[in-house]
């Protein structure tokens, strides 16, 4: 069995809950629970904060439905009614565009098939008016967006996405307790949405690869949460109108009828060669994330057409939590399987949320896989990079 590797310190929260604190890991300060406790099911307590005066405008976490001047956008117009009489409308600018940029824009580039865009820009904003959290994410991603469009003003929308993904994750856990007719819908769009924020939030290498690593995979523990919850909707989902944003080519897939000409020859070998290495539990979790990836390379060598971003997610929600344990303790196995993931992720490159996306995962696997390991690492090398 490999030894495990001693994590490094990570950048010190200085708002982080008490358990993330005792732990000494970075903790993202989302409240009422941070991802770090929602993972490990601990209890998730602030320090008392000091006395100060807050504008409940100004804050983050306030639902859009609220207006905010946080944007120092806000414009107030008075508005004349019956009798003479007159009445203050506030209107937030910013959010505004966000929501315009999002039904006009960013909608259209989630997916290339033409009924599920009609979707995305309408049916999905029209859940998101009686579902905050949703409403949060969609305007979280479209300044994402804006930022990668504009350079000039990347910064402001970097910022303005920022503020409503922390909203969104805090509306998500306050309003959402159970699954159930009134809600489903809103509860798939909000992981359909979450996953193109997750890879296109800028994470700044200078941190290093140990807190990059932390930060793709606490977005994945994100994204793998939903599916459970909604699995018992799945039906009534496929029957409504979210319907069309299933991609076919996710359909009919048998993962365990592993091909027969596999593309990940090194990555057999090397599960061949360590399988002695690792106790029963390690073995059988590399060799389904194995034999996984290779049933998703081989549909989409099949398919004529570049392959949605439905179907390279499911690999993330087919592998055990023991495997994502395992990438969490940065196993140089797992971060050798990761890799080559990346490479199905490459074939997604073309959607704007997805560029960089798997280079980045391989330059943090190369990071931290010990020297004697990176050989392994050839293959992915060669088709993200172009060489080895």
């Amino acid at each position: 069995m490999e030894k495990m590797k001693t994590r490094k310190p990570h950048t010190k929260s200085r708002k982080g809950c008490v358990s993330c604190k005792s732990r000494h890991v970075k903790c993202d300060e989302t409240k009422p629970a941070c991802v770090n406790c929602d993972k490990y099911g601990s209890k998730c307590e602030y320090p008392a904060a000091q006395a100060r005066i807050v504008n409940d405008n100004t804050s983050p976490y306030a639902r859009v439905s609220t207006p905010s001047s946080a944007d120092g956008l806000n414009l107030n117009r008075s508005s004349p009614t019956l009798g003479g009489q007159t009445q203050d409308y506030a209107l937030n600018i910013p959010q505004l565009r966000l929501l315009h940029h999002f039904s006009t824009v960013t909608a259209s580039t989630l997916t290339s098939n033409i009924e599920a865009q009609d979707v995305c820009r309408s049916h999905i904003v029209k859940i998101a008016f009686n579902h905050p959290f949703l409403l949060h994410v969609i305007l979280a991603l479209a300044a994402l967006h804006l930022s990668w469009l504009n350079q000039a003003l990347s910064q402001v929308y970097l910022v303005q996405a920022e503020k409503h993904h922390d909203a969104a994750l805090a509306e998500f856990r306050s309003d959402v307790q159970d699954i159930d007719e009134s809600n489903f819908q809103a509860v798939f769009c909000f992981a359909f949405i979450l996953f193109p924020y997750s890879c296109a939030v800028l994470i700044d290498p200078k941190n290093g690869p140990e807190y990059v690593l932390d930060t793709v995979l606490q977005n994945l523990a994100l994204t793998r949460r939903v599916p459970p919850m909604v699995r018992q909707f799945y039906s009534s989902m496929l029957d409504s109108e979210l319907g069309r944003l299933v991609p076919s080519d996710t359909q009919g897939i048998d993962f365990y009828q592993v091909p027969s000409d596999r593309v990940l020859v090194s990555l057999w070998k090397f599960s061949e060669l360590t399988s002695k290495l690792y106790p029963p539990d390690i073995n059988e979790a590399y060799e389904l994330a194995i034999s996984t990836l290779e049933v998703l390379f081989s549909v989409v060598k099949r398919q004529s057409e570049r392959p949605s971003v439905s179907l390279v997610k499911l690999w993330t929600h087919q592998v055990t939590p023991r495997f994502m344990e395992l990438l969490s303790a940065r196993q140089p196995g797992a971060l050798i399987i990761f890799a080559h993931y990346a490479v199905l992720l490459k074939t997604c490159q073309h959607y704007w949320f997805m560029d960089g996306y798997a280079g980045q995962i391989l330059q943090v696997a190369d990071a931290l896989i010990p020297e004697e390991w990176r050989s392994w690492l050839d293959w992915p090398k060669e088709q993200i990079r172009g060489s080895a």
